[in-house]
């Protein structure tokens, strides 16, 4: 086989995702097949042979039975000690799952599950349903969790993300600080809508200390409106904000100062 053909050969294979044993096969029979049409046509140009690289990965696929690559990888002929000079991982596949040999406890290392509604369970999971330590998924749930639907011990980020300590998302939930489009928390929360137990921060903001164009709280300032015992308008001088509010609430938490101290540096920006 030429180089020519070699490499078209290996266009059509990056296509198909099969055993190495199916990629044999296919190896073999296109190999038959170019040199028969060689004979045939007098041609050694293995795209006027047999076409498209893409339209025969799709003939083989379909009729052996396996699934196809609807982006394919691509690996250099040019290598260094055995290792591709350049290789692009842009896999995305109609049907793929993967479970690393590696185990903790029984329970996979890594799990991809790219399958429609597929759930993926392991260590780091990714896939539509992933339960994990890491978990990556539409619908996530783990300890550190992605997802369009997050569920988190530690983390979750997510269009929604729901977590035990911290939440970042268009709707974010925590237990102990929330960061979102409407952000709610048993401690502190920050965004659009922000409702918390000790501290808020945002358009609408409500908590027993609060800053925002809206407020609901027992202390704190506005620049719109504000209800509360000790409310006033957002003045220039920060720190006297901030010795106002110390002064209403002397048991506030290093924590929540702390926030609200890095919040002081945007609180004009809610005017």
């Amino acid at each position: 086989m030429n180089k020519a053909h070699k490499r078209y050969v290996n266009k059509v294979l990056r296509r198909i995702d099969c055993s190495k044993s199916y990629k044999k096969r296919i190896r073999n029979d296109l190999h038959i097949m170019m040199e028969e049409k060689a004979l045939e046509l007098n041609e050694s140009d293995p795209y006027k042979l047999l076409g498209e690289p893409e339209q025969v990965a799709e003939e083989f696929a379909e009729n052996m039975g396996v699934n196809l690559f609807t982006k394919y990888q691509y690996v250099s002929e040019k290598t260094i000690l055995g290792t591709p000079l350049i290789q692009i991982n842009n896999h995305n596949y109609r049907s793929y799952e993967y479970k690393s040999k590696k185990t903790i406890m029984g329970i996979p290392l890594v799990h991809i599950n790219n399958k429609p509604l597929g759930a993926a369970k392991g260590i780091i999971a990714c896939g539509s349903i992933s339960i994990g330590i890491i978990s990556l998924g539409g619908i996530s749930i783990g300890v550190i969790s992605f997802g369009g639907v997050s569920f988190a011990l530690l983390l979750g980020i997510g269009g929604a993300a729901l977590s035990g300590v911290v939440s970042i998302g268009g709707l974010a939930i925590a237990g102990l600080f929330a960061i979102g489009g409407a952000a709610f928390s048993n401690y502190i929360s920050i965004g659009g809508a922000a409702i918390a137990k000790e501290f808020a921060y945002g358009g609408y903001a409500k908590a027993k200390v609060a800053i925002g164009k809206e407020i609901n709280a027992k202390v704190g300032f506005y620049s719109q409106s504000g209800k509360g015992e000790f409310v006033r308008m957002i003045v220039e001088d920060t720190q006297l904000m901030k010795d106002y509010i110390y002064s209403k609430v002397p048991d506030l938490s290093g924590f929540v100062k702390g926030v609200m101290d890095k919040c002081m540096y945007f609180v004009h920006n809610v005017r």
